[in-house]
């Protein structure tokens, strides 16, 4: 019971924060968004020594070289987000890589692709993943952080269906040698609660998005977001730990509650992009 209060306490901590920011005005917001890469980074560079079996060796220094690279990237990447011929083809490298992760996931004896064996490409990809999340309130040219909390509110509301799901029905599992606690109930418990909020958001809130975008949107989001838990955790199992830090108590590290939003910001962006193009 103890942790489950920990847990809860500093679930709704880090959700505060991220909807302060987010709702005060767009430079809080980004400016989280550059405390939250410094932190993943530097959980990504632990995740790198412990895949190879070195806390400070004699590479360390090039691990700290790519968090002292950090700001320089973000800062970048997020100026080029602005002008939309960068913005597709970064777009399109980071679903790519997201795609190869999820395909190595599913099919790793006949593929394999890490990003823990390249700590560059491990670098570009969740700072840019994190800056494509942040840049979504601008997605349709002005600042709206109502699109980032319906997204975020997805991400949630799925996680958090699927654990009830999955603790009170759960019997089959989703992908056992990866995450032996998640189970094909609890996904459908996840998918089911994202298409409830989904409809509710396009009966109440005032947007662009037909009541079939939303479903497209709830149901994506729900899988994408599941599917980057189980990237995410099997890159710690590679690893060797269980967490990948001790930022957040109850939880472990922030790549371990950012791990959905990481994976799945990238496609729904795209898939913002395409809603907008075509109506």
């Amino acid at each position: 019971m103890k942790e489950f209060y920990t847990r809860s306490i500093t679930a709704f901590t880090y959700a505060l924060v991220l909807l302060f920011s987010l709702f005060y005005n767009q430079y809080l917001f980004f400016s989280i968004g550059f405390i939250c890469s410094l932190i993943l980074v530097f959980e990504f560079i632990k995740l790198v020594s412990d895949y190879n079996h070195k806390f400070l060796s004699s590479d360390s220094g090039k691990s700290y070289l790519i968090l002292y690279l950090t700001f320089p990237l973000y800062l970048s990447l997020f100026i080029l987000s602005k002008y939309p011929e960068f913005q597709i083809g970064f777009l399109i490298i980071i679903v790519i890589t997201n795609i190869l992760l999820g395909f190595s996931l599913l099919k790793k004896k006949l593929f394999s692709f890490s990003i823990l064996k390249n700590r560059f490409l491990g670098h570009f990809y969740l700072v840019g993943s994190l800056v494509i999340f942040f840049s979504m309130s601008n997605v349709s040219g002005t600042y709206n952080p109502l699109i980032v909390f319906c997204f975020l509110s997805l991400i949630w509301i799925s996680d958090s269906a699927a654990y009830v799901f999955g603790v009170s029905f759960g019997k089959r599992p989703l992908l056992k040698l990866v995450s032996p606690k998640k189970s094909i109930e609890g996904f459908v418990g996840g998918i089911i609660f994202s298409i409830i909020l989904a409809i509710i958001f396009n009966f109440y809130l005032n947007t662009n998005f037909s009541l079939i975008q939303w479903l497209i949107i709830g149901v994506l989001t729900s899988i994408l977001g599941t599917l980057g838990d189980l990237v995410q955790s099997q890159f710690k199992r590679e690893a060797g730990v269980k967490d990948s830090g001790k930022w957040l108590p109850g939880h472990g590290g922030l790549y371990d509650r950012m791990d959905s939003i990481i994976f799945t910001a990238p496609f729904i962006y795209l898939l913002i992009i395409i809603f907008n193009y075509v109506s």
